[in-house]
Order: C-alpha cells, then structure tokens, then sequence
C-alpha cells in the first residue's frame, strides 16, 4: 500500500513537471508575439522627425524666392586666412539727410546711416571675439552693431565673408551663412544667398559682406517668409532706394510679421538677417542702444561713421 500512495506521489509529480515544460514554450512563444506587436505599434505610431525651421529653410515654390534647398552644389572659390587690416568704404546714398536717424517703432529698433563710411572688423577666418566696449573705446563717433555668425567654440566665422575684397570664407550650405549683405567698392549695396558664387560677387566688386540667416527683401521684392525669424531676438542689415543703410533690431516675441510691419514703410531694396539672441547688440556715440542679453563678445560688427 505504502508502495503504491509512493508511486502515484511520483506519478502526480512527473506529470506536472511535464504540464510546466509544455506550458514554457507557450509562456515564450506569448512573450516574443507581444513585443514584436508592441514593436510594430511603435513604428506605426512614432512621430515623424522634423527639421526645425530655423535650422532648414521651408521650401517655396512661390515666384521670386530666394529660399536656398536643403543642398546646393556651392561653386569653389580661392580663400584666404587673412584679408589684412580692414578698410573703410565709402557709400553713396543718392539724397543727403541727416547722418543717423532713429526711426524706430515699438520693439523694434531701427536706425538709418547716410552716406556712412563702413568698417567691417572681421577679416580673417578666426578674427576672435570682440565685447560692445572694445570696438566703441576704437570708434566712439560712430553708429556700431553686430552682424555675421561665428562658432561660439572656435571663433570660426560662418558663411559667405569677403573683406577688402578677398574672400576668407565661402558660402556655407546650411541655413546659417546662405544668405550675405553685400557692399561693393562703388559704395552700392546688394543682397545674394548661395546660389551666387562668390568668385562673381567679387567681380562684381563686392569689398565687404554681412551675413547670417536668409534674405527678407531682395531687389525691392519682399520674399516669402522660410521660417527663418522666429520668436528670438534678430539683428538685420539693409539698404533703401536711396542707398540710405539700415542696422535693425527686433525684440523677442516680435517674428516674422511684426518685423515685416515695422519696415513696411522704408522702401527697402535689401533685407538680410544677421545673428540674433544674445549676440544682438547696437551703440551710437559711445552711448548703448541696444544691449547684449549676455554682454557676449561676438566676432563681427559693422562700424559706421
């Protein structure tokens, strides 16, 4: 009796051991099926990536844009490390006015030069950094901004730079160096973006250029909008009909739209947008217009005078 209660013990034994080894499989084969399925859902449902604006241009298909494609094939151009110290040029506004004029409008700083001599600091490939003070202490009587963008790490200038009419850095194919602010050994004014080699802008006697973001107005021709000025604070360089220059500022919160609106009545022929955030900063006389968010050195300014 003993005997058979022992043998039916190991009866009932082997077989649950055989249920769990059949059930295990089962159990794995459940667990793989639920993430393969929880794989898939993922994918299905995963949000695209997408570039931001102020890093990728929107693309246009409107007459007239000048919004660069993600890739251009940028024309190749002899560089140089260093222009020589900088030089001033002469610009010719066809009516003479008052030499600056303040002309700006609520959250938006806008400053007119006639017939202003123009320096442009930078003119090598890493020109170092500069605080607001150090350029005023060199030219208190004069009308002073920042304008192109650089590497905050390297000092590195960005996109398409010519001073004393040498280039030392070439277009940039990105959002940051596309577009340039050009002033010509005749004293005249000209916006390009990328698409225009840098061997023939010199030719056609480019001696400084401005540049950073994309251009907002191009040969009297407002453009669209490609989502370049966004909520931050932006620094811009322009011309009018009568060649007057124009140094801007606008506040954060102000975009796109209230920019366009405060410049509506200038008659702008050029618009180009320089580095903005912190880098934004502008001074007349020795005397602060603007004031860095940051007190940041930056690595080009405009001097007029």
């Amino acid at each position: 009796m003993k005997k058979n209660k022992q043998y039916k013990r190991n009866a009932s034994k082997t077989s649950s051991t055989t249920k769990k080894k059949k059930k295990s499989p089962l159990i794995i084969t459940l667990i793989i099926l639920l993430l393969v399925g929880s794989g898939i859902t993922y994918i299905l449902l995963k949000p695209k990536q997408t570039a931001s604006s102020a890093l990728k241009p929107i693309k246009t298909t409107a007459p007239n844009a000048i919004v660069p494609p993600t890739s251009v094939s940028i024309a190749p151009a002899e560089e140089v490390e260093d222009t020589g110290e900088a030089g001033w040029v002469q610009v010719k506004s066809k009516k003479k006015v008052e030499k600056f004029t303040d002309m700006s409008v609520p959250g938006v700083t806008i400053y007119r030069a006639n017939n202003p001599k123009v320096l442009k600091t930078a003119a090598a490939q890493i020109p170092g950094t500069f605080m607001m003070s150090d350029i005023v202490a060199q030219y208190p009587d004069s009308l002073i901004m920042n304008t192109s963008g650089f590497d905050m790490n390297t000092g590195q200038i960005v996109g398409f730079q010519i001073n004393n009419g040498q280039l030392f850095s070439n277009w940039s194919n990105t959002a940051y160096g596309s577009a340039s602010f050009v002033i010509n050994k005749n004293g005249s004014a000209n916006g390009y973006d990328l698409t225009t080699p840098a061997n023939d802008i010199i030719k056609k006697g480019g001696e400084q250029s401005y540049g950073f973001g994309s251009i907002l107005i191009k040969d009297g021709v407002v453009l669209p909008n490609d989502g370049s000025v966004n909520w931050m604070i932006h620094s811009y360089i322009g011309n009018d009909a009568d060649n007057n220059i124009y140094l801007i500022i606008s506040d954060t919160s102000v975009g796109y739209d209230g920019t366009m609106a405060a410049v509506a009545n200038l008659n702008l022929q050029n618009l180009v947008v320089l580095d903005g955030g912190g880098s934004s900063q502008m001074s007349l006389n020795g005397q602060t217009i603007y004031e860095s968010q940051d007190g940041r050195p930056v690595a080009d300014f405009i001097v007029l005078r």
